[in-house]
């Protein structure tokens, strides 16, 4: 049981890791206060952001199975979690690659997870993700 939690672990944050290296590049960077609508415009009409699937994060770049997947996916709203989200393809690159990366508020006063702005994917929601991961894997 140890050794499935580490396995499971370590694949959410390989996974979470390789959000960076995803589709078109994107980060893991996203607009957290845009609304879905926005989020859909988004997606469809800029090369600056890019679309991305739940099921392609668990599947693709976590590598679970399709059921645990399927899981997850039926019950992301228990979890707080979307079915889709919108990374940042081609931000303006800060240091270290990101927007913000060496803002010193950043990380000292939660700005990557507070809901407004840009945030990033692996503060707000690897928790959720490990939790349905594993409520779905058991």
């Amino acid at each position: 049981m140890l050794r499935k939690r580490f396995t499971v672990f370590g694949s959410i944050v390989a996974g979470v890791v390789m959000l960076a290296a995803g589709p078109a590049g994107a980060h893991e960077c996203f607009v957290a206060n845009r609304s879905a609508t926005g989020n859909a415009a988004v997606a469809a009409h800029s090369a600056a952001w890019e679309g991305v699937s739940l099921n392609t994060i668990l599947t693709v770049f976590i590598g679970v199975p399709q059921p645990v997947a399927d899981c997850v996916i039926a019950n992301a709203a228990t979890y707080g979690l979307p079915t889709s989200f919108v990374f940042g393809a081609k931000q303006a690159v800060g240091q270290g690659g990101v927007i913000a990366e060496k803002n010193p508020n950043f990380a000292a006063k939660g700005l990557g997870s507070d809901g407004k702005g840009i945030d990033h994917a692996e503060d707000v929601y690897l928790p959720a993700i490990q939790a349905a991961i594993g409520a779905c894997s058991a």
